[in-house]
Order: structure tokens, then C-alpha cells, then sequence
């Protein structure tokens, strides 16, 4: 009786360490995001991306936690105290830069020769987190600023997206005799929307091989291409391209430029990719809109290109226990471009929208032709090498700040456009003596 109990009692207990060893083996990976608990985002992310990779595997548990509407300030605490998550979350290349420097990031370079990771990634994006040679980041977002215009308008008038300055101008003027506003778009509620102007006409009239030049110090922001792009930058804000004049483009913000987009008090909306949701709009109207490249303005006009611009990173902490595993789990997100879209659809393209050589047959079926042709478009033109930069992007701390900050004084004519780049240009020179800039992949 005894002999038999102790059977069933080493039975028991196997039958138990079987049952409960894959629980106890498994490894954590932890990772920080935005967002509040139980929001929408948060049940997004939690439900696609935690829950679905902890189902897919019975080695690693993906725990996210979400740290609110500013997950950069935990993060870099945390870091600086030698903690963190195993996944590192950030903003942009600025934070990408500061961690860097501080050794709080680890090199992705061997996962990425392992898993392929430098084939799956736009070879722009995937630049833009390379330091001193090796891989530390990739973007889980990104954006680009894009031309919406109101295609039912343009039909009943005749327009055409203009190609040049000449056309450009004449466009502009026609619709104002119409008695609607060219462009609508306003700053009240975010400042920084002016750098989104001035990104436009550095890229559209100056050039984007130009901007390059300027970026890895080729060339000085005091060029006679730059002054000329903000002097006509100006010349049209003060003609009033934007809702109207100055003083509506400072007082309307989001819902008051959306409204006169879809309202037709306003034939055409230059904003970036997040303004797809905004298209949603048009669906009780009898309009139709569409989105392309923005036009190039210079005088003997180009090729249309695409800013690039990322909405923020992924690394591994240097810190972690477990790069392991937490490059299992990025590799999970990367490996599936059609779940990445799946996911990115639910939060509107506006965010997860990973850059990736997308494809049709990635899609699927009922995505919006509209969206799913810009991201096919994107692929192929700035694959191709037609691609421009965003000041958000690619400029050191100071400099961006100072490019959206200070532009009102030009507007306002108490300086100068030439004094305004003189100061821009003081910026570079001092963040590049202390090696702050920002990766830029060789054109």
C-alpha cells in the first residue's frame, strides 16, 4: 500500500514538473509604449502584438506595459538608473542619438545579419539607425508629408497638380478667384507646423539633393537655394496660401483646417501621412479627394519626391538580460508585413505603419485602394532613391527647435531671412563640433 502510494505520489509530482516546466523556463521580455492603460491604443497593442505573439511561441512571455501620453521621460530615467525595459521605445533619432551616446543601447547588428533584418527595411529607414557602423534601431512608424487636394474640385475647374513655380503660382491665384482658400492648414494648437512649410520648401524648391548637402555639411543652410525657398515661403504665406492670410493660418487648428478641407472652402491640404484620417470626412460628401507627391516648385521643375520622417523607434537596452529574446520578438513584428498592415489598418495608418517594401498582395482584401497605393508608391519612389528629408527628422535638437520656433520673426519681418539661416547654420556648426547630428544614409 505504502510502495504503491509512493508510485502515484512520484507519478503526481512528474505529471505536475511536466505540466508546469514550459511556465517556469520561460523568459520575459519586457517592453515600454505609449498610451494609458485600457485606452484603445493600449487594448490594440495588447491584443495584437502581446497576446498574439505569447500564442504564437511557448518559450518567451511578452510583457508591455504603457506609460501614459510620455513614454521618453520613464524611459531615459530609467536608463540613467541602469533599469529599463528590454525593449526600448522612443520618439525619434534625437532620443536614438542621446542613448547612443550615453551606451545605453545594444548593437542589433548580429540579429540583423541573422534574421535579415537589413533586407525587410527600407534601406533609408534602416540607415537612420546605424551608428559607427553597426545597427542600434529601426523605425516602428513612419511618415511623410503628402499633398491632399479636393479631386471632385479639380475636375469641375480643370485644374491641374501644377509641376513648376509658374504653374504653381497660376493654381493658387485661380483658386483664390474662386473665392476659396489654396491651401488649408494653421498652426493654433501645435507651433511646430511651420517647420512642416519650411521642410516643404527646402524639398520642393531647393531640392532634397541640396538639403542633403547642407545636412552632412556640404553645404551652408546660408545658400542662395535656401534663402530663395524661404523668401518665397514667405511671399506666399503673406499673399495668403494658407486659410487665408497670416493672421487665420496662426488662429486655425486641427478641426478648423480639417473642416475647410472637406468643406471646399479650401481646394488643397499639404500635411503629413497622419492626415488620412482626416479623409474620413468626405464620407457623407458628394466630393471625391485624393493625395500625391508634393509638387516640385522649382523654376524648371523635377522629379516629385517623398519626405522622410519616422514616428519612433525600436532598440534593445543594453542593459537587458534577455537581447535574445527581445530580438525574437521584433523579429516576430517584422517577419509578417501583411499582420503589420493588419495592425497599423486598426490605428488608421497613423501609427505601427513599419517601413517595409509593402506590396499588393501584403493587403488585405477591402483595405483602402487610396492608402494601400500611397504605401506601394512610397516603397517604389523613395526606394528609387526620389526621396527628401523632414527637419523632424533629420536635425539635431537645437536646430529643430529653432526652425519652428524662430520662423515667426521672419514672418513678422524683425529679421531677415538670411539672418534667420545665419542663426540656423550657428546650430550645425555647434552640434556637429559635438558629433550631435543625426545618421543620414549616403545619397
Amino acid at each position: 500500500m505504502i510502495k504503491n502510494f509512493s508510485k502515484l505520489l512520484t507519478i503526481a509530482f512528474l505529471s505536475y514538473w511536466v505540466i508546469s516546466a514550459p511556465a517556469f523556463s520561460k523568459t520575459t521580455v519586457t517592453w515600454w509604449n505609449w498610451g494609458n492603460e485600457g485606452s484603445d491604443l493600449a487594448v490594440t497593442i495588447t491584443e495584437d502584438i502581446q497576446n498574439r505573439f505569447n500564442a504564437s511561441q511557448s518559450e518567451i512571455n511578452l510583457e508591455i506595459s504603457f506609460k501614459g501620453e510620455d513614454v521618453n521621460e520613464p524611459t531615459r530615467t530609467a536608463l540613467l538608473a541602469g533599469a529599463g525595459p528590454d525593449i526600448v521605445t522612443s520618439s525619434g533619432s534625437t532620443y536614438v542619438r542621446a542613448y547612443y551616446d550615453g551606451g545605453f543601447l545594444k548593437s542589433m547588428e548580429e540579429y540583423s545579419t541573422k534574421y535579415g533584418w537589413n533586407k525587410q527595411i527600407l534601406p533609408w529607414a534602416y540607415n537612420l539607425g546605424v551608428f559607427d557602423g553597426e545597427f542600434y534601431s529601426f523605425p516602428k512608424n513612419y511618415e511623410s508629408m503628402v499633398l491632399f487636394y479636393n479631386k471632385t474640385l479639380f475636375n469641375e475647374n480643370g485644374w491641374s497638380l501644377p509641376t513648376n513655380l509658374s504653374e504653381y503660382e497660376t493654381l493658387a491665384e485661380n483658386i483664390k478667384a474662386k473665392g476659396m482658400y489654396p491651401f488649408a492648414y494653421g498652426s493654433s494648437g501645435w507651433q511646430p507646423t511651420h517647420e512642416h512649410l519650411v521642410g516643404n520648401y527646402f524639398n520642393t524648391f531647393a531640392g532634397p539633393d541640396n538639403v542633403y548637402k547642407a545636412l552632412v555639411g556640404e553645404k551652408k543652410w546660408t545658400d542662395s537655394e535656401f534663402v530663395e525657398a524661404l523668401e518665397l515661403l514667405k511671399k506666399h504665406m503673406l499673399d495668403g496660401y494658407w486659410s487665408g492670410s497670416l493672421e487665420n493660418y496662426y488662429a486655425t487648428d486641427w478641426d478648423g483646417f480639417s473642416s475647410q478641407f472637406i468643406n471646399r472652402e479650401a481646394a488643397m491640404l499639404p500635411i503629413g501621412t497622419w492626415g488620412f484620417e482626416i479623409m474620413a470626412g468626405f464620407a457623407d460628401k458628394n466630393d471625391d479627394w485624393a493625395v500625391a507627391p508634393l509638387p516640385i516648385i522649382a523654376e524648371d521643375g523635377g522629379t516629385p519626391n517623398y519626405q522622410l520622417s519616422i514616428g519612433g523607434t525600436m532598440s534593445i537596452n543594453a542593459g537587458s538580460k534577455n537581447p535574445d529574446a527581445a530580438a525574437k520578438v521584433i523579429d516576430w513584428i517584422l517577419r509578417d508585413k501583411s499582420r503589420v498592415l493588419e495592425f497599423s489598418a486598426k490605428r488608421g495608418y497613423a501609427e505601427w505603419l513599419i517601413p517595409l517594401a509593402y506590396e499588393a498582395s501584403d493587403f488585405a482584401e477591402g483595405a483602402d485602394p487610396k492608402v494601400r497605393d500611397y504605401l506601394i508608391d512610397f516603397a517604389e519612389v523613395t526606394g528609387a532613391g526620389n526621396y527628401g528629408y523632414t527637419t523632424w527628422t533629420f536635425y539635431p535638437a537645437e536646430a529643430g527647435t529653432h526652425i519652428w520656433k524662430d520662423m515667426e520673426s521672419v514672418w513678422a519681418e524683425d529679421i531677415s531671412v538670411l539672418e534667420f539661416l545665419g542663426e540656423q547654420q550657428a546650430l550645425w556648426d555647434k552640434a556637429r563640433a559635438a558629433n550631435k547630428l543625426i545618421p543620414v544614409g549616403k545619397r
